[in-house]
């Protein structure tokens, strides 16, 4: 092949490893797991283009032919940091003395075989542990890695020939590049298309767990509600047997009324809920004593059968955080739990309100402490946990809290249970929460 050929080929594959190399950066900015991959198609390019200057600048066929070598290895550390983290589960800050490790063998290495054995020794090594970590994850990705790691052994191969003046070895080397740096170009494309694949799979994931969410919260909280009336109900009409019940007749019909208005709110409260999720809605100034004793008059009045004593010290005024009417929830869902997981014939409920610092901000802090069954430690962190249940039979305070943990963190608060007294979880629980407070409002 004429020299003239041989440059226009040899140019156009600088421009095609440039091109490359962009779309390997794009990906890479996607897909934070290609960054050692990224270093060795850079040094890879850098070897092509200074390649391409060498018919002007001798000294330049020495510098790209150390670029491709620091391309070998590059590749050969992604591979072997890869293989690590794939099958050896080492930690991320590990790294560093694995590198240390690396960079001492590797200059063992070249001083033994010599350049150019050295750098295919590498590659055959890198191709062996690709190989390997593509049949432990599957990805197309890793299959282009595979596949451009071997065209980079062909290449090395075919400029051995060349030193050994095989007749053709350099047009079978050009075909051998143009093959891998358009296959390092597909693999950034690869690479961004799965990437896509994988935040859609991601999105309907959340998608659905946020449609059971939705369903599951609209159950638990109907239920609440629906006690609520049952239980309204039936004192209404025994109630209505005497005529000197007038006013208890009053208040419960006024119960029921502000029941079925909740019921109402619920649902557009689960809209809002959704709106959490996807974009920032605007919260507002709370009171929180307001809604608290909203809390308290419904769940008193929703277990009229039980003997319920709630307090609240010390009370205050104009304590305000920046939330919703979806406090409300918060609160009753931790009250109802203290009344339904308590078997004392006198549930008492404390309620300690307090301030406190964290991170340099300012916090409202509230303590729900009760008489209950309490919780054991291995299930303190569960409760907050999403739970979804097979036997649907099976009743529980999971999903309440884990919507109540949910709305917390929207507030930029934070929840956690401990025990009444501390290790003994039979004694009863302790629901905290801390909210910040809202200043010049």
């Amino acid at each position: 092949m004429a020299l003239i050929e041989i440059s226009i080929l040899e140019f156009a594959l600088s421009i095609l490893t440039i091109v490359g190399l962009i779309i390997f950066l794009i990906a890479q900015i996607k897909r934070k797991d290609l960054l050692y991959w990224l270093f060795a198609y850079t040094m890879l390019t850098f070897g092509y283009v200074t390649n391409q200057i060498r018919m002007f600048f001798i000294i330049f066929e020495v510098i790209s032919f150390l670029f491709f070598t620091l391309a070998a290895i590059c590749l050969f550390i992604a591979s072997l940091i890869e293989y690590f983290q794939t099958f050896l589960n080492k930690d991320a800050i590990k790294r560093s003395n694995i590198n240390k490790v690396i960079i001492l063998a590797l200059i063992g290495d070249i001083l033994t075989f010599g350049i150019i054995n050295f750098i295919l020794l590498l590659l055959i090594i890198s191709l062996i542990m690709l190989i390997r970590i593509y049949l432990k994850k599957k990805t197309l990705t890793h299959a282009f890695l595979c596949l451009s790691n071997a065209a980079a052994i062909f290449s090395i191969i075919c400029n051995i020939l060349i030193n050994l003046s095989v007749e053709g070895a350099q047009e079978i080397n050009i075909s051998a590049d143009i093959f891998l740096t358009t296959i390092l170009m597909l693999t950034g494309i690869v690479a961004l298309v799965e990437e896509k694949i994988t935040e859609s799979e991601r999105r309907y994931k959340e998608a659905y767990a946020r449609s059971t969410f939705y369903k599951d919260l609209v159950a638990h909280d109907i239920n609440n509600i629906l006690q609520n009336i049952q239980s309204s109900s039936e004192l209404l009409a025994f109630s209505l047997k005497d005529s000197n019940n007038l006013q208890r007749v009053s208040e419960l019909t006024n119960l029921i009324e502000d029941q079925v208005k909740r019921g109402a709110n619920l649902v557009s409260n689960v809209r809002t809920i959704s709106e959490i999720e996807e974009t920032e809605i605007e919260l507002k100034p709370i009171e929180i004593f307001d809604y608290l004793n909203k809390a308290i008059k419904y769940t008193i009045k929703g277990f009229q059968d039980k003997n319920i004593n709630i307090k609240i010290e010390p009370t205050m005024e104009n304590v305000v955080v920046k939330a919703n009417e979806l406090i409300l929830d918060v609160f009753e869902n931790i009250l109802i739990n203290a009344v339904k997981y308590n078997e004392n014939d006198s549930i008492e409920i404390m309620i300690k309100f307090s301030k406190v610092e964290k991170g340099g901000k300012n916090y409202y802090k509230l303590e729900f402490i009760d008489n209950g069954i309490g919780i054991s430690e291995k299930m303190k962190e569960r409760i907050f946990m999403r739970v979804y249940r097979k036997d649907k039979s099976v009743s529980g305070m999971g999903l309440g809290l884990s919507l109540v943990k949910k709305i917390i963190e929207k507030y930029e608060g934070y929840i956690w249970v401990e025990d009444k007294v501390k290790g003994e979880p039979s004694e009863g629980s302790n629901f905290i929460i801390i909210l910040p407070e809202l200043l010049n409002h």
